[in-house]
């Protein structure tokens, strides 16, 4: 049965390789159990009834190959998580001047809007471009609805000023209201072979790079680097840092940087 899909090595070998050569992200034996649930699911949602086979789809049906890097690639994430970088923006950043931000690794949008909650909370002008793989979770980013669940660290005068409450079937959701969305832009970007077209003030990319290996780490902060301005700022996750990569950069609080004035 599907349910117990089973991979040879092999197998396991080429579909871990099949994610890392398309998003960086590295599968290694202790992700066994997630990378067989996920297949199991779009085995399921596929009608395919062996692991052989479901491989042999992936090489000629690109839908499903998106398909399957977006089950792959897809991570937990929710309001205001990690929240001193956003913190560190309105306290130091003059709010008289206009910002472009790249929330870089978006997911399903909560990252982008949190910033953009507290950024109009405290007058600033801004625009933000929020960037990810995954076509599922860009979908829900511009639908922008989500459980009560991940809005719970969100401060409840906030609730009330950015958020619609759901009502009916909905009634345990809120969606982000249209004077939030506005800001906030949604695109599908892959951080290995996309070339940003932008510059920008404030980069966000926290919370993936902890899935890649030190040269794909380095090949993608080279790559969002060459897109900050010289004196911006650049945000990794709390779990995530920079050290052993070459850059720019210099610390300026925990898994936050500054690029040096002066370079490109």
């Amino acid at each position: 049965m599907i349910q117990n899909t089973k991979l040879t090595d092999s197998q396991y070998r080429k579909l871990s390789k099949i994610v890392y050569d398309t998003s960086g992200v590295v599968l290694n034996e202790k992700k066994y159990r997630l990378l067989v649930a996920r297949l199991s699911k779009r085995m399921r949602i596929t009608r395919i009834t062996n692991a052989s086979d479901y491989i042999d789809r992936l090489g000629r049906d690109e839908v499903e190959f998106a398909e399957f890097i977006d089950a792959t690639t897809t991570n937990h994430t929710f309001f205001f998580r990690e929240n001193r970088h956003c913190e560190y923006l309105v306290k130091t950043l003059d709010a008289a001047l206009p910002l472009r931000i790249w929330s870089a690794a978006s997911s399903s949008g909560e990252e982008a809007y949190s910033i953009a909650i507290q950024l109009l909370e405290n007058n600033f002008s801004f625009t933000i471009n929020a960037s990810d793989i995954s076509d599922s979770m860009l979908d829900q980013g511009r639908a922008a609805v989500y459980h009560k669940d991940k809005v719970k660290n969100v401060p409840k005068f906030m609730l009330h000023a950015y958020f619609q409450k759901g009502k009916k079937d909905w009634v345990d959701h809120v969606r982000v209201k249209p004077e939030v969305r506005q800001l906030v832009a949604f695109q599908k970007f892959n951080l290995l072979s996309d070339t940003p077209s932008d510059i920008y003030d404030v980069i966000f990319c926290r919370n993936v790079m902890i899935y890649f290996d030190k040269r794909t780490r380095q090949k993608v902060v080279d790559r969002l680097c060459r897109a900050l301005k010289p004196g911006g700022l650049f945000f990794v996750g709390m779990a995530e840092g920079l050290h052993g990569l070459d850059h720019d950069l210099v610390s300026v609080l925990p898994s936050g940087y500054r690029k040096k004035t002066g370079v490109l």
